[in-house]
């Protein structure tokens, strides 16, 4: 009993390890000139590890105990960090070098960043919560918040969700569906709750707007502290973080469809409406967040308590590499459509 737990205890250290060299490569590349190879690590590296080393059930993380509350704060304050440093040096890039940085930058927030925002919000603890929405509003997509959790959850797998991909849609078409549907319905969740306590749609007590008015401090302070260089880094950095979590978005739940009830409605969200992924690596550097179908089933789950399931629907490769193939339509559909006959 002893060696086991040694053994957890070690490999909890090391599932901490991955997620936080993953991060901090943006630091270490930028030092020695190359910010490209962030990119380059992300979306070849670890797809190669991933397919090499493949599939597997991770460790039981409940070793981290109460310590997993902590792990997505110290996560919170990695991603200002690796934020302000690239904002500071900003200054001493070209301003065509900026979309390189931006890149870089906007790999980490996208895929670092926004994940660790994502374990966030769903924690109980209102403070928890606030952190999630400053992460959102670092790359300007603060009422994902109120979308994600009151509007997402609720209807996801169905054609009123605008976050789920129907079959045979493109990526393309799913931003704008994802971007403009999820900004709108946000704004609709909270002129609803708003109107049920007799407050005005306009005001800073709507938690959309407010989450925009703070992206835009954001800017006015990145302007005024770093310069016009890293107010074009910041805005870059969001676009490529936006972009991410709705490429995210749409290989997660691609073509899966919960069926109408005789009455009104759908059947309830079960494992069988979320695309899982029990590729390893990616698993560790995105806090458990491929194993999507656990998390929609149970969305109080914190990232040490999610679980592979067996009977859920599976994607070929881990995240990164399904990402990349998203970009590219003939491929992704034609593939995703295969293995969609099996859960259809």
């Amino acid at each position: 009993a002893m060696i086991k737990r040694i053994q957890l205890s070690l490999f909890c250290c090391f599932f901490l390890a991955i997620s936080l060299c993953f991060s901090l490569q943006a630091i270490f590349w930028e030092k020695y000139s190359m910010p490209w190879m962030t990119v380059v690590v992300s979306f070849v590296i670890i797809p190669v590890l991933d397919f090499f080393i493949g599939k597997g059930k991770s460790p039981n993380l409940s070793c981290f105990g109460s310590f997993s509350g902590w792990v997505p704060r110290l996560y919170f304050i990695i991603h200002f960090i690796i934020l302000i440093f690239y904002l500071y040096r900003a200054g001493f890039y070209s301003l065509y070098e900026i979309p390189v940085l931006g890149l870089a930058l906007g790999t980490i927030a996208g895929a670092f960043g926004i994940t660790v925002a994502h374990e966030l919000m769903h924690k109980k603890n209102k403070i928890d919560k606030k952190f999630a929405k400053l992460i959102l509003c670092s790359v300007c997509y603060g009422h994902f918040f109120t979308e994600h959790l009151k509007g997402h959850h609720a209807r996801v797998a169905t054609t009123d969700d605008p976050a789920t991909a129907k079959k045979n849609q493109n990526l393309y078409s799913f931003f704008w569906q994802s971007i403009s549907g999820s900004f709108i319905h946000a704004l609709r969740l909270e002129k609803s709750r708003l109107n049920s306590k007799n407050l005005p749609q306009f005001t800073l007590k709507n938690e959309v707007l407010f989450c925009h008015c703070l992206s835009g401090i954001f800017m006015l302070i990145v302007f005024y502290s770093f310069g016009v260089n890293a107010l074009m880094l910041f805005l870059f950095q969001s676009i490529v973080a936006i972009i991410l979590l709705e490429t995210t978005n749409y290989i997660e739940h691609y073509g899966l469809a919960r069926k109408r009830k005789q009455a009104k409605g759908y059947v309830t969200v079960d494992t069988m409406h979320s695309w899982n992924s029990d590729h390893l690596i990616s698993n560790w550097i995105l806090l458990h967040l491929p194993l999507h179908s656990d998390h929609h089933k149970n969305m109080g789950k914190s990232f040490n308590e999610l679980r592979s399931i067996e009977n859920a629907p599976q994607l070929p490769f881990g995240y990164p590499a399904m990402i990349i193939l998203a970009f590219f339509p003939f491929i992704y559909i034609s593939l995703m459509n295969e293995i969609l006959e099996y859960y259809e």
